[in-house]
């Protein structure tokens, strides 16, 4: 064998070999610091339709083509929700890439339709952050898209004529991605740092 035979079987096993690290590298699920990441088994959203804070419809179909951090709660709620929201806030913030900054979108979803209307929402997203997104929708249209993600939510002590009432919901985040599928999730205590760090890795991976 001459020596420009012996070079191109080299040059060729080190191209297979870098191929095979790239698809070995490639195929590797992402580890997060801070959620659950479901890799090849997210899940299609089911077809929903919400009314966000500018009266606008928002669908499964609004999800795509970005990574979308979605929170559900209540503008009454006394702790979990302003916590999380500022959290998201702080998260978003410690993103230093501006690339991964730009793929996400947080939405905020009230399982409180009836107090949370969208001028509601729009003034409570927007204390914690302008660019964030508020949105309910009456139940019959909410509880798919929430049983869909395992979001448990009941209102309590409601009585009508009284706008007093508690509203028990998960605190989880819920992690869509660009083909608006359930792809992750972010179980509380939320680490904002934790976060901004796990968001980095998910947009860059994928």
């Amino acid at each position: 064998m001459n020596k420009s035979s012996i070079a191109i079987i080299v040059v060729l096993a080190l191209a297979s070999g870098f191929a095979m690290s790239w698809i070995i590298n490639s195929s590797k699920p992402v580890k997060l610091e801070a959620g659950t990441w479901f890799g090849e088994q997210a899940r299609a959203l089911p077809e929903f339709e919400l009314l966000d804070h500018n009266n606008q419809a928002l669908t499964r179909a609004s999800l795509n083509g970005k990574w979308n951090l979605i929170f559900f709660g209540y503008t009454h709620c006394p702790d979990i929700c302003p916590i999380s929201l500022q959290i998201l806030s702080d998260m978003v913030a410690a993103i230093e890439d501006p690339d991964v900054a730009n793929a996400l979108r947080i939405y905020f979803v009230s399982v409180d339709p009836e107090r949370d209307k969208p001028e509601v929402l729009a003034s409570y997203v927007s204390y914690f952050n302008p660019a964030f997104t508020g949105a309910t929708a009456q139940m019959d249209k909410l509880i798919p898209l929430t049983r869909s993600l395992g979001i448990a939510h009941e209102i309590r002590n409601q009585v009508e004529g009284n706008p007093v009432y508690d509203v028990d919901h998960s605190s989880a985040i819920v992690l869509v991605n660009p083909r608006a599928e359930f792809a992750g999730l972010f179980g509380a205590p939320h680490d904002a740092a934790a976060m901004a760090r796990d968001m980095t890795l998910i947009v860059e991976h994928n």
